[in-house]
């Protein structure tokens, strides 16, 4: 029975983090509120705005992506005027991505989209309710995040 139990668990974590990585779930966002940005660069895009300053060696690790995609991907932020590149300090082969003061504009948008659709999406749903998912939710990553690190300390 405690095998059910971690099984349900980890199906249920499983279908939360593909609802969230899902391409179309993106591009509705960006639809609905009428946000301009090509969904396919949406993922690097919030990944810079969550790293930033970051390289693009780090976003290819961070998404599973190849180097060149992400280099391709980091242009055409970059002719869109949301991100700024320059030298690296540290390391002057490679360059450091930040959003620009467009990109943060858009970045605070995607933010507030973010807490609408949620806001929507939960509006059936009680205090309490809500108070226990959060409770739940805080609970399994500080779990799952020890555990990894143990994990990752042991090798």
């Amino acid at each position: 029975m405690e095998n059910q139990k971690i099984q349900e668990l980890y199906v249920e974590a499983i279908k939360l983090v593909t609802f969230f990585n899902r391409p179309e779930n993106d591009k509705f966002l960006l639809e609905r509120n009428n946000i301009d940005l090509d969904f396919k660069l949406f993922p690097l895009f919030v990944a810079v705005s969550k790293l930033q300053p970051v390289t693009v060696q780090k976003l290819s690790n961070f998404s599973g992506r190849p180097h060149s995609t992400i280099s391709r991907q980091i242009q055409r932020l970059e002719a869109a005027k949301l991100i700024e590149t320059e030298i690296n300090l540290n390391d002057s082969r490679s360059h450091v991505i930040k959003l620009s003061s467009i990109g943060e504009t858009l970045s605070d948008k995607i933010k507030s989209a973010r807490l609408k659709t949620m806001k929507q999406a939960l509006s059936d749903v009680s205090d309490s309710q809500q108070e226990t998912i959060l409770a739940s939710l805080k609970v399994l990553n500080k779990i799952l995040l020890e555990n990894t690190s143990k994990n990752s300390d042991n090798n």
